[in-house]
C-alpha cells in the first residue's frame, strides 16, 4: 500500500464492483432504492485517490449499508429461487451480490485489522 491511501486498491475496486452490481442486480426487485443504498461505496471507491480519510468513511459506510439490505434480501430471492424456482438471471445476481458483499466485508475488516495492528507497533 503507497504512503497517504488509506484504502489499498484491490479494496477500491472490489467496493466499487461490489456497488454496481448490487446496484444493478437490485433495481429489478425494489427499483431505484438500491442505486441510492450502493452510492456510498461507489463513490466512496471513487474518491479514495484524492481524499483517502473520507473515502475509507464513505466506503465502511455504504458497505455496512449495503450488507443490511443485499444479505437478507439476496438469502431470500435465492431460497425462492431454489423452492419455487425463477429466471436463472436472477438467481445469478442474487449469489453474486451476496458473494461479493460477503467478500468486500471480508476484506474491508482485514484491511481495518491490519491498519490498526499496522499503527500499534
Amino acid at each position: 500500500m503507497a504512503t497517504g491511501i488509506s484504502v489499498s486498491n484491490k479494496t477500491r475496486w472490489l467496493a466499487a464492483v461490489t456497488g454496481c452490481v448490487t446496484a444493478v442486480a437490485g433495481i429489478p426487485v425494489l427499483s431505484f432504492l438500491p442505486a441510492v443504498l450502493s452510492f456510498f461505496l461507489i463513490i466512496g471507491a471513487l474518491l479514495a485517490g484524492r481524499f483517502p480519510r473520507w473515502a475509507k468513511g464513505l466506503i465502511r459506510f455504504g458497505a455496512l449499508i449495503t450488507s443490511i439490505w443485499v444479505i437478507p434480501l439476496g438469502l431470500i430471492m435465492l431460497h425462492f429461487s431454489f423452492t419455487v424456482g425463477t429466471d436463472l438471471i436472477v438467481t445469478a445476481a442474487a449469489a453474486v451480490s451476496v458473494l461479493l458483499v460477503i467478500l468486500c466485508d471480508a476484506t474491508l475488516v482485514k484491511e481495518a485489522l491490519d491498519q490498526r495492528l499496522r499503527t500499534n507497533d
